[in-house]
This record gives structure tokens, C-alpha cells and sequence, in this order.
């Protein structure tokens, strides 16, 4: 089993004082959890600190993006190039391993620390699908690459 790191780090597009446990809609079971979501490097959680938007951005919209833990793949929906993130840097002791990477809380958990992120520093881990190119283009009006 892997080591449990004392610290680890979770991203979100939001900012908050106290990181609470969310239903998460992952693709499996050990990705659809009810809890905190944690990783044990920074650059694995920017991914998810990226404010990806839905599209359109109201209920009946739509979000697809993934991650290889580094790069990321806009399947459908936009991310504003001025946005900001968030990771938080979170005591490990709540949370327990629920796959080779990820690591999960049920409790709410006080951050360490907070690093904000500008999206322009990663928009070049982000690759658009045709869809999400368009999107882009159409409600920020700049090329994506």
C-alpha cells in the first residue's frame, strides 16, 4: 500500500475557508464518492482547480473535460483565459487511498494554505476538442491552440 504524504493537495475553481465534502460524479465507484477529493503533488490537482464552464452556463448546460493528472482534454464547455483556481493545502490525516492516485475525506478539512493560480499559466496544458474550440471562440473571442 502506498504511504500516506502528511500533506496533499486538492483544486477547485472556487475559493472557501474550509474545504467540505462534495458528492464527486467520477466515471467509477472510487471516483463518485461523497467526500474531499486529494492528490498528493500540486500539479496533479491544477487540473481540477481550472475553472472549466459549462456550456451553456445555466441548468441544462453541459461539462466534459478530463485529466492525465497534468494535461487536460476540453471535450465540451470553455474555461475564461483571465480566471483564477485554487489549490488547497490540506493535512492528510482524514483521508484514506481510494485508488493509485487519488486520496478521499469524509470530513471537512482545514486548509494549510491556499495558492491561487492563474489560468493563463496553464492554458497551454489544456487541449480543446473541434466542440470546446468553437465554444472558446464564440464567448471569449481569442484562438485557443
Amino acid at each position: 500500500m502506498k504511504e500516506k504524504p502528511k500533506i496533499l493537495y486538492h483544486g477547485s475553481k472556487s475559493r472557501f475557508d474550509i474545504v467540505k465534502p462534495q458528492q464527486a460524479h467520477g466515471v467509477c465507484e472510487a471516483e463518485s464518492k461523497m467526500g474531499i477529493y486529494a492528490v498528493a503533488t500540486k500539479d496533479e490537482a491544477i487540473p481540477f482547480a481550472l475553472p472549466f464552464r459549462w456550456y451553456p452556463d445555466e441548468p441544462g448546460g453541459k461539462l466534459q473535460f478530463n485529466t492525465d493528472g497534468k494535461n487536460s482534454y476540453l471535450h465540451y464547455g470553455s474555461i475564461d483565459p483571465n480566471g483564477k483556481g485554487y489549490i488547497y493545502v490540506l493535512p492528510a490525516d482524514s483521508f484514506e487511498l481510494v485508488n493509485d492516485w487519488e486520496w478521499v475525506s469524509s470530513v471537512e478539512v482545514k486548509p494549510i494554505d491556499i495558492i491561487e493560480i492563474s489560468v493563463k499559466d496553464y492554458l497551454n496544458t489544456v487541449t480543446f476538442s473541434e466542440e470546446a474550440k468553437k465554444i472558446q471562440e464564440e464567448i471569449y473571442g481569442l484562438p485557443s491552440h
